[in-house]
């Protein structure tokens, strides 16, 4: 009992907690603007002075001070102070010399005491903090000063007496291993006689797993999870980092923190798929020597039923396991718990599965799924526990034993949490959401069968087709007389597999892509449902040959199905596969439709069976096959193909350079960044040549250009939409000066409507000749609207050409456009032309940090290690955004989910800096956004203490808001 106990006390043991405090101005410093990240947004407590100099200095017009734009934010005026709902006046001049202005909140009240002495109290939260702004000049706001203190739960460090208890936790709990006898069983290991001939599929798998971790396809929160470790490794916070005011994964942060010294070894993404490949190279030994050596124990050594099991493995596998996610750990987990529960005949074998257990549900919600196995042989595994016992007080020394040893997920969970940390980190999770409830499990199917990354093909057929394995299973071994071993094996599988499917819907989110965590059960029972088919079809009936029509009949539908389903994956713009948008059609053939299933089958099962009542008994097993063969055709095909019909941003080729040591730097080593230059100046040798367009205006008016018309990139500009988007007609601009070009040059101009269809814009190139120019022809630049543009609200977006595609000896250039169209998005507005540079993204950054890498985006970028942090409720703030493509994912900026970077939203004045993937302009690989905050970027002076504070009620407990 004393491991339970330990165990049990460990939430509520005293841990070590940081206060930060953040003070603006620094000390000795003037009194300027700061950018400022909080998380949550109100700190614990805050304290605002404003001395009477500043508030006389302020006029009728301009803020003293402000924290935040909205209404909960903190507003200092000449005249009173504003924050959350409340309104403190007062007359500045009824204040004696040397008067000031102060707000202490905190605790659930605030205190105001205004110039004039007076003391106004209310109730309620502190002032949110997106920053420290001031209107006034240093010189006037002299004496301004804020302090905020923020104390969270969750970068706590264990103290004195809680890191005693992990160690007697952890030492009972070994030393009731070893007492019940856990140690390597030789017959555990020993290759059984006819290893040496399926030798060669294991190799197989372990070759096509080393290559699918070079050319495979991310997982969606690749980089999520990523930057979550790398932020644990840097400042010791497992927070969240993107969301939920940076809360703590609690009590499922297992994975990042294995992670987290993984990301400080390096960031390269084939070496952050290495864990998951181990994972799957594990799952694979547990599945072919462990749960296939109990469920088939004749057969399992053979080549034929290991190819077979390779196989469904590898397309259960593959769609869903590679990269940082958790699901590959907790399949492993599964599939070790269900290797155990088929094998164990005594107490070793339980305590093996409880160690599994702790391991496995501290990674992951879906961890939960160890329990299917225990819960589907609970009678051999309660069997296993009462062989031997002498007693009652003998069981009950086992139980304890087995609870001992399972308590290690506890310790695993709050070494370096508290109950404290779990209570915050739950109440935040459950309002910020997604937190779906056990009957919204259907959409989890629902997305599967979506027409997007979650329903590709790849990703639907070892559902579909494991989960019409379970009435196949059924059917075959419906009949007493035909439920032998093997009928009895495979019908427990499928309940496996049924209760891991049940128990997905404790999880409560609802992605399709969670369902790699059941890859271990789904891939054994299709392999021993395909062998209980195959042996039922040697010996056929009536019966038989009616369940295998109607099981064939089952299984094509769920192929065809699977199938209808888009070859799609998350992030496509580092992998140009085929048939992205629609369902496979390899050679012209129709996967989506039944007859190829049908007459593939048919052929498959004449051969092997021959007879006719044999082969429509079996078909079921030939549908099987070749809809896995055929899935893992395309699954490798199109990877193998992506590289070579697009090299450019390929994440096959960023990790083939990987293993070969050159251009580290992934997708950064084919993003270039093209900055503006000046705006060229006319020539003033001739006029601008419009009809139907006008200038400086013929735009639509609730879409702007990017600067006031007349300043800036819009000194010249002109537009079609005049009077309204049905007229057509045609620019030809005034020529420009155009100045020798170096081969990092280029030009560019901001566009607004369309260029395509009836549309065109082109540069036209001339050499001045004494008045006249000669024309030396004109260059089309690449357009490449964004997928989510509001027709009402449309985009002004910059396009270019390179300076190698300028005709040699050009130095004049001008606009020519072309209205052809006359629908509501037909118009045309472009600027005047400007120069741009290309520079490497790299070396843009370089200077440019702290970055925000948006979680899509950040496990594609190795070299960009000055990314901004957060712990102790602070973060660092971002000068520079790389953004995903669209539609941008910028949860990281919401507030509404509690996006720990919200203030860049509020204050930070993000701009686009144009940029392209070397070589496809036309490929949306994502953005560069800058800041254009004029205020100073954290210019405050941050310090932390360190409290001893109990497990329980020992730090506040900030609710949650949108």
């Amino acid at each position: 009992m004393v491991g339970v106990l330990t165990a049990l006390l460990l939430p509520f043991a005293a841990v070590w907690v940081d206060t930060t405090t953040v003070t603006w101005p620094a000390p000795g410093a003037a009194v300027t603007s700061s950018s400022a990240v909080f998380a949550p947004y109100r700190p614990t407590t805050l304290t605002a002075t404003i001395p009477c100099t500043a508030l006389r200095a302020a006029g009728p017009t301009a803020v003293v001070l402000e924290t935040g734009t909205g209404a909960d934010g903190l507003v200092v005026t000449a005249d009173g102070m504003r924050f959350d709902g409340h309104r403190v006046a007062w007359d500045v001049r009824a204040g004696p010399a040397g008067c000031r202005a102060v707000l202490t909140a905190g605790h659930g009240r605030t205190s105001v005491l205004g110039p004039d002495g007076r003391r106004t109290d209310v109730a309620g939260p502190v002032p949110e903090v997106f920053g420290f702004h001031t209107g006034l000049k240093p010189a006037a706001a002299a004496g301004i000063s804020v302090v905020a203190t923020t104390v969270v739960p969750f970068g706590a460090t264990p103290g004195v007496f809680k890191i005693a208890l992990i160690v007697v936790q952890l030492v009972a709990a070994g030393w009731l291993l070893l007492r019940c006898g856990v140690r390597p069983r030789r017959r555990w290991i020993r290759w059984r006689p006819g290893w040496r001939r399926a030798w060669w599929v294991d190799l197989g798998v372990l070759a096509t797993l080393g290559c699918w971790a070079v050319i495979g396809p991310l997982a969606v929160d690749d980089g999520w999870a990523t930057t979550i470790a790398r932020d644990v490794a840097a400042t010791g916070d497992p927070g969240n980092y993107y969301r939920w005011w940076n809360a703590a994964e609690v009590p499922f942060a297992f994975s990042q923190e294995l992670l987290a010294p993984w990301t400080a070894v390096s960031l390269a993404p084939l070496w952050l798929r290495l864990p998951s490949t181990l994972a799957a190279v594990g799952t694979w030994f547990l599945l072919s020597r462990g749960v296939l050596g109990a469920a088939l124990p004749v057969r399992a050594a053979t080549g034929r039923v290991r190819l077979l099991a390779a196989a469904f493995l590898l397309a259960s596998w593959l769609p869903f396991n590679l990269g940082t996610r958790p699901e590959s750990l907790v399949a492993l987990g599964v599939t070790a718990v269900l290797a155990l529960a088929m094998r164990t005949r005594d107490v070793r074998g339980l305590a093996a599965i409880a160690l599994v257990v702790a391991l496995t549900v501290s990674i992951s919600p879906n961890g939960v799924l160890v329990a299917a196995p225990i819960l589907v042989f609970g009678p051999r595994l309660l069997a296993a526990f009462r062989a031997g016992a002498s007693g009652r007080l003998d069981l009950l020394a086992r139980g304890c034993a087995l609870a001992g040893v399972t308590a290690v997920g506890l310790t695993i969970i709050f070494a370096n949490q508290t109950w404290d940390a779990l209570d915050t980190a739950t109440d935040w999770h459950v309002f910020f959401g997604p937190t779906l409830q056990w009957y919204d499990e259907p959409d989890r199917y629902r997305y599967l069968l979506q027409s997007d990354q979650q329903g590709s093909a790849p990703k639907r057929l070892p559902i579909l087709l494991g989960v019409s394995m379970i009435p196949v299973v059924a059917a075959f071994g419906a009949r007493r007389r035909d439920r032998d071993f093997v009928a009895r094996s495979a019908i427990r599988l499928a309940a496996v597999v049924a209760v891991s499917l049940l128990l997905f819907a404790i999880s409560p989110s609802k992605w399709s892509y969670q369902l790699g965590a059941a890859a271990g059960p789904l891939a054994a029972l299709m392999t021993v449902g395909v062998v209980l088919v195959a042996r039922r079809a040697r010996r056929p009936d009536r019966y038989l040959v009616a369940a295998g029509a109607v099981a064939a009949v089952l299984l094509v539908a769920a192929v065809t199905l699977a199938f209808h389903g888009p070859n799609a994956w998350w992030l496509p713009a580092v992998y140009d596969v085929p048939w992205p948008a629609e369902p496979p059609r390899p050679l012209g053939i129709a996967l989506d439709h039944p007859l190829p299933w049908i007459v593939a089958a048919a052929v498959v099962s004449a051969a092997v069976w021959r007879r006719g009542q044999r082969a429509v008994t079996g078909s079921p097993a030939a549908v099987a096959l070749v809809a896995v063969g055929a899935v893992l055709a395309l699954l490798l095909g199109s990877f193998v193909a992506a590289p070579l019909r697009r090299p450019q941003g390929s994440l096959a080729i960023v990790n083939l350079h990987r293993l070969h040591g050159v251009r580290p730097c992934g997708l950064a080593e084919d993003v270039q960044v093209l900055p503006d230059g000046p705006v060229l100046r006319t020539a003033g040798t001739d006029a601008d040549q419009l009809s139907g367009f006008v200038a400086q205006g013929g735009y639509l008016p609730a879409a702007p250009p990017p600067d006031p018309v007349g300043t800036g990139v819009s000194i010249h500009l002109w537009g079609s939409r005049f009077p309204d988007e049905r007229s057509t007609g045609s620019l030809t601009s005034a020529w420009f000066v155009l100045p020798p070009q170096p081969t990092t040059g280029g030009l560019a101009l901001s566009v607004s409507g369309r260029t395509d269809g009836g549309n065109r814009l082109t540069f036209q190139f001339g050499r001045a000749a004494g008045r006249f120019v000669d024309d030396l022809g004109d260059v089309a630049p690449v357009d490449r609207p964004a997928v989510d543009e509001n027709p009402a609200h449309p985009l002004w977006r910059t396009i270019g050409i390179d300076a190698t595609e300028i005709p040699a000896g050009a130095n004049r250039v001008r606009i020519h456009a072309v209205d052809g169209r006359t629908d509501p998005m037909g118009w045309l507005a472009v600027s005047g032309p400007r120069l741009r540079s290309t520079i490497p993204l790299t070396a843009f950054l370089a200077t440019r940090g702290p970055v925000l890498v948006s979680w899509p985006m950040a496990f594609l970028f190795p070299c960009v290690h000055d990314i901004a942090t957060v712990t102790g409720g602070v973060g660092t703030t971002p000068r520079a955004v790389i953004d995903s493509p669209r539609p941008h994912l910028t949860e990281d900026r919401k507030a509404d989910v509690g996006g720990v970077f919200a203030a860049l939203t509020t204050y930070g004045d993000l701009q686009e800096v144009p940029s392209r993937l070397r070589g496809h302009p036309d490929v949306d690989w994502g953005s560069v956004l800058v800041s254009a905050d004029p205020a100073r970027h954290d210019a405050y002076r941050r310090t932390v203490t360190r409290t001893l504070v109990p497990g329980l009620d020992g730090v506040p407990h900030p609710p949650p808001e949108h």
